[in-house]
């Protein structure tokens, strides 16, 4: 491995644990307070064990492991030149976007909360955020994380990191649209009339 890999290499890892680490930690807080979502759906004799979260949680880390294991095959051969300007492009798209997210994430605060596909909860006293990047878009954090992953990929042009793209692509388009009825149930007028400001999770574009 080059110096530029290593390089590369170790501003990824440290970037996805920090991210991984701060949004347990804080998801882990607002999940005691009864002020976060469950990873799995909620049942009618009240929420899951805070144990069967964790063993999702492990679940999710132990299949990622035979996926990068078999599936770090490359998507096609490219000449050293090209794939070391690929590399360079990709790491800088990939710091972009996770500066972009964090700044979204600071921007948002409190009202910060963890969603998933399919369970939505918003503070009880909840604000609709309109500054910063959500006077451009309604959803900057998931475009961040989008950026991020297309840079990971031209970074890591692989199939597993196509295959976890993909999956972000998808699970975050859905989360996007559950929180938008979330939103539009609490602040009403408001919202609808955010919306015609503002575009979905792409600036300027959709």
């Amino acid at each position: 491995m080059s110096a530029f890999d290593w390089v590369s290499a170790f501003i990824v890892i440290v970037t996805f644990v920090y991210l991984i680490f701060v949004t347990l930690i804080e998801w882990f807080v607002a999940l005691h307070k009864g002020q976060a979502v469950t990873l799995l759906p909620e049942r009618k004799g009240g929420t899951w064990p805070l144990w069967t979260q964790m063993a999702v949680i492990l679940a999710g880390i132990a299949l990622c492991i035979p996926l990068f294991y078999f599936l770090w095959i490359p998507i096609f051969v490219l000449s050293t030149t090209t794939a070391q300007t690929l590399s360079v492009l990709g790491l800088v798209i990939y710091i972009g976007g996770m500066a972009f997210m964090l700044w979204a994430r600071r921007t948002l605060g409190k009202n910060w909360g963890l969603s998933t596909s399919l369970q939505v909860k918003l503070h009880d006293d909840h604000e609709l955020i309109q500054s910063g990047p959500y006077a451009l878009m309604r959803h900057p954090m998931y475009f961040g994380a989008w950026v991020f992953m297309f840079g990971l990929l031209l970074l890591y042009p692989k199939w597993v990191v196509v295959i976890l793209t993909v999956s972000m692509l998808a699970s975050l388009s859905m989360r996007a649209r559950r929180e938008e009825v979330a939103l539009a149930e609490r602040f009403g007028n408001i919202w609808v009339e955010y919306k015609k400001q503002t575009k979905f999770i792409i600036p300027f574009i959709y």
